[in-house]
């Protein structure tokens, strides 16, 4: 009884009243009122609901990219952002008659340039590094901003050294090697360089100095980033080709090829192998230039272990001089190794900065030097027909063969006008090839053909690269990182006094390259016939005896500089003074602002 009133009671109260519950709207009234205050919410809402799952997937993305893709797609996205942003201010801010403006324009370019490299790091360096040589004919902004990456690149970890050596080999570095120092003797963009000691062989101790190793560890990104950054680097130039209407695009599909071969470690310790062998076949090279050799039970594409080389850069003169070795000896060897590989070869090491060329006590004569090369992941292979063309315009520079040299200009895809920049750019010695006459003995055509040029120097940077690249098709792609690496070696011999006389060591190994590829035989008088003959025999003495001029000019310059620094002001050397010569030839023939970087090495 008490529980049915309870409950009773219960369902009243929960009931509402009567009187408080309002009359519902007909359903027209709900319709309207509906079509006035959801919707409205409703499309919001989506609104909201769209960017928050636009947005949580790009940081999904964005973390997974970080995550496990190293950063490819933001690097590849800052660069597309970079890319945008200067082909904008380049349209909208270009302009020849306002020459504060193209400052200004360089100057911010120049700045979001460096950041870009300095956040991407990697690939981005190296790209970077090849920029900083070739910025010596760009505005200062570049030179500046580019100054600094050649020592930007952080080291790896021990925890990724690790990761990518197990990766590699199934073992840990611990494990493989007796000992290995975690902290890396040099680290780089692509990779670094830890010292370690392998086991000992049949379990005989090592003595001492024996067993030592350098491990080259690949950095554990650069497989994830590499394609897109190519990619990106194509994408630019490309762009850019299009948008100015610049030849730039040509090298980029080249530069990309060296670049994949470059960051294939096994590549490297194959390079290595074969320049060994080149050394070992070359009587004049063979105990003096040496190349560390490769232990194959730990390298693979992303390791590579050789033997460990204690040795001293190829510029460092006080260590040079307290070893008791001639710095002229040391740079004569190393200015006569690259010399075969460009002459008789065809085979260069294709970055020769004084880090990847070091010399030490020759093991079988320690009171000599010897000259030790490392870093053999950049080399550029010459054809047969490109190296036998290479080697004839450096001969025929010394004999004055003028038709020559125009010819393998035009060859080259170099308008036959420009033949003496090019020579001169190409050999770094100037060389004029033809005395131009005063303007009141010019032609009408000569005069014509001189305010073309004129107004050609005053047009920019743009229209001085398409006028040297104007057949870029027909460039020999090796051109490109040969002209670089011997920009380094003279830079080489600048930083330790130019005191090897490089141009005549680079004319006698062109003569001993074109004697490679012209038979005897094919020599003769009787194949020649009496006029050519002769020709060819006058030439060879010409070249001896301007090779014995040079020799008598380098002597003079040395003893010159040296009179200058004993009174107290700066020496000027053969090298400095094709420095200046080039430079003041660039810039009054070709308009050019050579900066004294272009040889530094």
């Amino acid at each position: 009884m008490l529980g049915r009133q309870a409950a009773t009671r219960w369902s009243a109260a929960a009931l509402p009243s009567p009187r408080l519950v309002a009359p519902s709207p007909p359903s027209s009234i709900r319709t309207r009122l509906a079509s006035t205050t959801a919707k409205p919410r409703s499309k919001a809402t989506r609104r909201l609901r769209t960017v928050g799952t636009v947005g949580l997937g790009v940081a999904g993305v964005l973390a997974w990219d970080k995550q496990f893709n190293a950063d490819a797609i933001s690097r590849s996205l800052r660069t597309s952002l970079f890319g945008i942003t200067l082909a904008a201010d380049f349209k909208l801010n270009f302009d020849t008659s306002q020459p504060d403006k193209i400052d200004a324009l360089h100057e911010r370019t120049a700045r979001r340039l460096g950041a870009l490299i300095d956040t991407n790091k990697g690939l981005y360096i190296k790209l970077g590094q090849a920029l900083a040589i070739q910025a010596a004919i760009l505005p200062k902004p570049y030179r500046d901003a580019l100054g600094s990456v050649f020592d930007s690149a952080p080291n790896i970890p021990w925890t990724e050294v690790v990761s990518v050596f197990k990766g590699e080999f199934g073992v840990e570095p611990e494990d493989a090697f007796e000992y290995i120092d975690r902290q890396p003797l040099a680290s780089a963009s692509i990779a670094q360089v830890h010292r370690a000691r392998l086991k000992p062989v049949d379990g005989r101790p090592w003595r001492d100095g024996e067993g030592w190793v350098a491990v080259k560890i690949r950095r554990e990104a650069i497989p994830k980033q590499m394609e897109a950054d190519l990619f990106c680097y194509r994408a630019l130039l490309w762009t850019y080709e299009r948008l100015f209407d610049m030849p730039v695009a040509f090298i980029s599909q080249y530069v990309s090829e060296q670049m994949r071969k470059e960051v294939n470690l096994k590549t490297e310790a194959t390079n290595a192998e074969r320049t060994a062998r080149y050394l070992a076949d070359e009587p004049r090279l063979r105990d003096r230039v040496a190349v560390p050799k490769v232990n194959w039970q730990w390298t693979g594409e992303s390791v590579m272990t050789a033997d460990f080389v204690d040795a001293c850069r190829l510029t460092d003169k006080e260590r040079i001089a307290a070893a008791g070795f001639s710095l002229k000896q040391v740079m004569d060897t190393a200015t006569e190794a690259f010399s075969a590989m460009v002459f008789r070869w065809g085979w260069v090491h294709s970055d020769p900065h004084p880090g990847n060329i070091l010399v030490r006590a020759n093991p079988k004569h320690p009171s000599q030097p010897q000259v030790v090369l490392i870093d053999h992941g950049l080399y550029v292979e010459m054809s047969e027909e490109f190296r036998h063309q290479y080697c004839l315009l450096w001969r025929s520079l010394f004999v004055g063969d003028v038709k020559t040299i125009e010819d393998i200009a035009v060859a080259w895809g170099i308008r036959r006008q420009n033949s003496d920049i090019f020579a001169s750019l190409t050999l770094l010695r100037p060389h004029r090839l033809r005395k131009k006459p005063p303007p009141e003995e010019q032609t009408p055509e000569e005069r014509k053909s001189a305010a073309i040029a004129r107004q050609e120097q005053q047009a920019g940077l743009k229209d001085r690269i398409k006028t040297m690249l104007e057949s870029e098709e027909l460039i020999p792609r090796p051109l490109i990182f040969i002209t670089r690496a011997m920009r380094m070696m003279q830079g080489n011999n600048q930083a330790v006094g130019s005191p090897s006389n490089r141009i005549n060591i680079f004319a006698a190994g062109a003569a001993d390259g074109l004697a490679l590829s012209t038979p005897e035989h094919s020599q003769s008088l009787r194949v020649l016939g009496l006029r050519a003959y002769t020709v060819e025999k006058l030439r060879l003495v010409i070249f001896r005896v301007v090779l014995v001029f040079v020799d008598v000019g380098f002597v003079l310059t040395r003893m010159r500089a040296w009179v200058q620094e004993r009174m107290g002001n700066k020496g000027e050397r053969m090298e400095d003074l094709l420095e200046k010569q080039v430079t003041e030839m660039a810039r009054s023939e070709f308009g050019v602002e050579l900066d004294d970087k272009a040889f530094a090495g």
